[in-house]
């Protein structure tokens, strides 16, 4: 099946995005031991220059990794001869999903709970009690159940999404059947909840995103020339800037714009090099809160000083070691026990 290596590299590009946009855990008030409130000096962090867009906005990237998403399933679901078995759809989501989730889940609730015990409290969120742990095992802590952000804090769009999959895969004969008209008449709809009905969550934001990504691939399976589709991405997100931020133009424009770069990626380092990079992309997503706590704690037990967090010393120190632990996880956990797990219930 065809990769889009255009697509892996705006997977991680998104994470990076996200990544930059949470660097303010460092900070007060999600870091409890701080006296240095985020909102005060973000101006001042590391490279500031280049990456003040992404310290404000960063949480975008969540959007448009729904669009990506969307712009994937279609790719591999759409594309399949045979219509997949349910078995075999949510084997491969849980297989790909829940290995690092639960990893993650169990690691920060063992630093959560250090925190309460050094710090007598948590760090970056509070709704860390068994109730929430519970939403969190059964991958439901979006699901409007929850009182607030808890434990691993970024889930909560992995969470959404596993609705959203749900809904996708429930329609997936009929999106194979009709396509564009099911997809537009799907998209009208969930716009008219939020427009007409006044109707508006998380979900239906992101199920907007989604299938806004569904569009995008169907555009590129009948309509296969990318110059114009480069010209038309990039006319669409510079009047996604005019005005008001319009999410629902940029995020799936970026999606078309950089599923039709794979022309111009010619040499087959600069793939793999894409390629690797996106497969981090999990990784990141999960590890950086954990991390962040981790590293919280260790400053006060080693007494370091927290004016280090607003160095460009430590930004590049942070940066290198995530990368390289999630490197290690995708090589050494992920893939192998997502192998082992499809391969055993298979």
């Amino acid at each position: 099946m065809k990769k889009y290596f255009g697509i892996e590299i705006l997977r991680f590009f998104t994470s990076l995005s996200v990544l930059f946009y949470h660097y303010r855990h460092f900070f007060s008030p999600f870091n409890s031991t701080s006296s240095i409130n985020y909102k005060e000096t973000f101006v001042y962090l590391p490279f500031s220059d280049f990456l003040n867009v992404f310290y404000q906005y960063g949480i975008y990237g969540v959007h448009v990794f729904y669009a990506i998403s969307g712009f994937v399933f279609a790719h591999v679901y759409l594309s399949k001869e045979k219509l997949v078995t349910s078995r075999e759809f949510f084997l491969n989501r849980f297989a790909r999903l829940y290995p690092l989730h639960f990893a993650t889940l169990i690691i920060i609730t063992i630093l959560q709970y250090i925190s309460l015990f050094h710090f007598k409290s948590f760090q970056i969120v509070e709704f860390n009690d068994l109730y929430h742990f519970f939403l969190h095992l059964f991958f439901i802590s979006s699901w409007g159940f929850e009182q607030g952000h808890s434990f691993n804090a970024p889930i909560w769009s992995v969470s959404i999404e596993i609705a959203i999959y749900i809904i996708f895969f429930l329609t997936l004969s009929l999106l194979r059947r009709y396509k564009f008209i099911f997809v537009i008449i799907l998209s009208i709809f969930l716009i008219l909840l939020a427009k007409i009905f006044k109707i508006e969550s998380l979900f239906l934001e992101c199920a907007r995103l989604f299938f806004s990504g569904v569009i995008v691939y169907l555009i590129t399976t009948y309509f296969n020339k990318p110059k114009i589709l480069i010209l038309i991405s990039i006319m669409m997100i510079t009047v996604s800037f005019v005005g008001n931020y319009k999410t629902y133009l940029f995020c799936p424009f970026a999606v078309l714009l950089f599923s039709q770069i794979d022309y111009l990626i010619k040499k087959k380092s600069i793939q793999n090099l894409f390629s690797s990079l996106g497969d981090l992309t999990y990784s990141i997503y999960l590890i950086h809160v954990p991390l962040q706590i981790f590293i919280i704690i260790n400053f006060d037990i080693f007494n370091l000083s927290e004016t280090l967090y607003a160095t460009k010393t430590f930004f590049i120190f942070f940066m290198v070691l995530l990368m390289i632990i999630s490197y290690l996880c995708f090589l050494k956990y992920e893939k192998p026990l997502n192998y082992k797990i499809r391969k055993k219930f298979k």
